[in-house]
């Protein structure tokens, strides 16, 4: 039976400081992969991950139980990434992890179906990266993490009602994008709709 992450905080703060190797263990991967989506590298991906980790550790007595652990330290991790990004100035492209290499033993349809899904993929993920930072993140809390909405608002410190209509907002935002055809401003220009 998995330990619930209450449990684990509550034996760290009482002074079993190895327990928290669980928790990293349990969430490394989706604040990687946060990380990686803001500085685009591995190397300071991992950097911001640990960094995350250690922000946590020491700010760990902050936390609420009854809350849950991962919409707290993800809202962590998030500001942590945007203060990164903000000193880091980089503008790079989002890029997916679902797109994969095309199998050079597939012929005929089967490759090309491939790389419509690839293409439409790409697409997508130009689209999302259009969209303003926080709208993007509330986009992928919720249908890739596949957080409810009450645990999105919690870490926007939004309204559910608020989430739902940049949802809704988002989702039309990138049917309009996604029907430009592959005429794509610059992110910029996209914030300020």
């Amino acid at each position: 039976m998995e330990i619930s992450d209450d449990v684990i905080v509550q034996e760290v703060l009482d002074g079993n400081r190895e327990r928290y190797r669980l928790l990293v263990t349990r969430y490394q991967r989706q604040i990687y992969n946060l990380m990686y989506r803001y500085c685009r590298n591995d190397e300071d991906a991992a950097d911001l991950t640990q960094e995350a980790f250690v922000r946590a550790f020491t700010r760990l007595h902050q936390y609420r139980t009854g809350q849950r652990f991962f919409s707290w330290l993800y809202s962590l991790a998030v500001n942590l990434a945007r203060d990164w990004y903000r000193k880091s100035r980089k503008r790079q492209t989002l890029r997916s992890e679902l797109l994969t290499n095309s199998d050079p033993l597939d012929t005929g349809s089967a490759q090309q179906e491939k790389m419509e899904q690839d293409q439409e993929i790409e697409q997508l993920v130009q689209a999302l990266d259009l969209l303003p930072d926080k709208t993007r993140e509330i986009v992928i809390l919720r249908y890739l993490h596949e957080l409810p909405i009450k645990e999105v608002a919690k870490i926007f410190g939004l309204g559910e009602s608020a989430v739902k209509m940049r949802l809704s907002r988002a989702m039309q935002q990138l049917r309009n994008i996604m029907q430009e055809d592959g005429r794509y401003g610059t992110r910029e220009t996209r914030q300020g709709e």
